[in-house]
This record gives C-alpha cells, structure tokens and sequence, in this order.
C-alpha cells in the first residue's frame, strides 16, 4: 500500500473509530468456494476453482432516542481464488429505521426487484443460480442488479406484509451527468406468513438505449415441515417491443436432519428469434450446522439456436461464455461458511 493510500485509510478509521466505539456493530463474511467441471457443449470442458459472492463486511446501529435508530453497513466482495477486490463493493449504506415508521437508507445495494426473487430461489450463488436466465442482458434486459446512488425506503410490516421503493439517480458514475439516463426505479411488495413467503416487484431502467423494465412474482410455501415448494415468474420489455417470459418451479427435500435435495427447472421464452432456453438444476446438500455446508449440483441449458447461456454465469468468478446452440452443463462440489 502506497503512502498516500496508507493516510487515506488511516484518515477514514480515525473518523469511524468513535462511531463504531457507540454503536452495537458486528463484523460478519462468508467464504463460498467451489470446485467445477464446466462443458459448453463445444469445445470448452475444464477444471475450475470459483469463489461465489464470498463477502467481508461490518454493520451496525445505534439507538438515539425511541423509534430512532442509525444503521450502517460497509460490505465487499473477497475472492478467494483470484488476486482480490475493490472495497465496498456490495451492499453499503447508512440510514435510519423504527419499528413504527419503517427504515430509510441511502448508498448502493440490491435492489427490491432482485432481492423478490428470495422465496424461489434454491440456487444462490451456485451452478444452477435463476439468474443465469433472469439477468441475462440479450433475451431480457439486465436485473438483479446492485445499483449505485440510491435511496431505499421500506414499510414497517403490516401482518406481515411490507413494500419497498427504490430511486437510483445514476446507476454507473458517481455523479449525475446533465441530461444523461442512467435512472432506475425499483419496487416491492413482499409477503412473509410463516410457511407462506412472496413477492410481488416492478423495475424500470432508463438507460438511453434498451430501457427495459421488468414485473416478477415469487411465491414459496411449506408444504410440511421436510418439503418446500417454489414458484416463480417474470415479465420483461425493451424499449423495442422485445418480450421475455421467464417461469418455474423448484423444491426443496429434507431427506434427514442435516442433509438436503434441492432442485428447480426454469423456462426462458424470448420473442428473439430462437433464442429461448431451459434450465435444469439438482443438489444434495449437508448441513453440518447453519453456518457451515457442504453441496454437489448438477446444472444444465438447453439451448435453442441462438441462445448462448450456461448454468454458470451467475455470482461466480470463473466460467466462459456459452456457445450458442449447445447444451452447457456443469457439476460442482463445493464449501459455504457464513461467520
């Protein structure tokens, strides 16, 4: 680290110090790496090491008077198997919250529309993830973003329901350039009723080329205490009139206490001429307790012609692009320790 890099930091921990001193702050990671065979379908099929959404963070908050309560977080995203990251790259934000009047914040972070995906999601951050086909940028417009320069409002919950609303000034740069579109707008209503969760979520992005915006919905329920189910479908439009449909269902096993069968299958449907794709997905998973697990996945796309997409593009630091009109499949044996 260079001196004027060294000062910078010494500088910034000099002006937290007395904040972190007050609050109630906890330092919190996870370490997710994974160990995957990776076939394109054409002449791609090698060995890989991937560290997926592994992340270093603190946060914290502190009670100033009642119902008014700071909160703070600064998080980054650590790879394990390359040479490191930038700081605070994923979610980052200071803001206000009381249990009457809901939480405020400001900074960069997921938004509601990505984070509705929750009640189907059975694959995150591994081989299989829904994204490979939510997010993919040709067929749909790109969601499940983190955007920059936002300011988050969220309900408290009413019997369980809540909504979020989320403006984005600048997606890109750190400053508002004159008359650019870089916008986004972002929204949620959410559900949590126990053994019933859901989503409802609309995003619209003003980007000055494709403007795409997109509605989802997600829904899981458990059926008994060792089975869940879920659903999920989403919408998306370009400003060129391009449509994509995107649904599936998904489930989760409990086969014994510690040990878990996963598994989804998710359909894409483009008006991009043939360009649609399936995706399919299975895992055991071990738990030995809630912070650490264990998993094998097997994951595959089947391509139309067009359609490049493989089960590995998403929250993951190693994988190439697809080939289009091949079926991408990808097996995966990996560790995830939450501390």
């Amino acid at each position: 680290m260079n001196r004027k890099h060294l000062l910078t930091s010494l500088i910034a921990a000099g002006l937290l110090a007395p904040a972190i001193a007050t609050a109630d702050w906890t330092l919190y990671g996870r370490a997710h790496v994974s160990a995957d065979v990776l076939d394109d379908g054409a002449d791609y099929n090698e060995f890989n090491v991937s560290s997926n959404s592994s992340r270093l963070g603190f946060r914290g908050e502190r009670e100033f008077r009642e119902q008014l309560v700071g909160v703070f977080q600064i998080e980054q995203q650590i790879d394990f198997d390359t040479d490191g990251t930038d700081f605070a790259t994923r979610d980052t934000f200071v803001g206000l919250k009381g249990s009457d009047w809901g939480m405020l914040r400001v900074g960069k972070f997921d938004t509601p529309f990505k984070r509705a995906r929750g009640p189907a999601n059975f694959f995150g951050d591994q081989v299989g993830d829904m994204r490979n086909l939510t997010r993919s940028a040709a067929q749909t417009g790109r969601f499940d973003e983190r955007f920059r320069n936002s300011i988050h409002y969220q309900t408290p919950s009413f019997g369980g329901l809540t909504w979020n609303i989320q403006y984005s000034n600048e997606t890109e740069g750190a400053t508002t350039v004159d008359g650019a579109d870089n916008k986004a707008y972002s929204t949620s209503l959410n559900l949590n009723m126990g053994d019933l969760t859901g989503a409802l979520a609309y995003e619209k992005q003003e980007d000055g080329d494709v403007n795409p915006d997109a509605w989802r919905l997600a829904v899981g329920y458990r059926i008994t205490p060792t089975f869940r189910m879920g659903a999920f479908y989403q919408n998306s439009e370009t400003v060129n009139g391009d449509d994509a449909d995107i649904y599936g269902l998904g489930g989760q096993f409990r086969l014994t206490p510690s040990m878990y069968l996963n598994g989804h299958v998710f359909q894409l449907d483009s008006d991009l001429d043939d360009a649609d794709a399936t995706m399919y997905a299975l895992g055991l998973e071990y738990r030995l307790d809630s912070d650490l697990r264990f998993y094998g996945n097997i994951a595959m796309v089947d391509n139309d012609d067009t359609s490049a997409l493989t089960p590995w593009g998403a929250a993951r630091t190693s994988g190439p692009s697809g080939a289009a009109g091949e079926n991408a499949s990808a097996f995966s044996i990996g560790m995830r320790y939450d501390f």
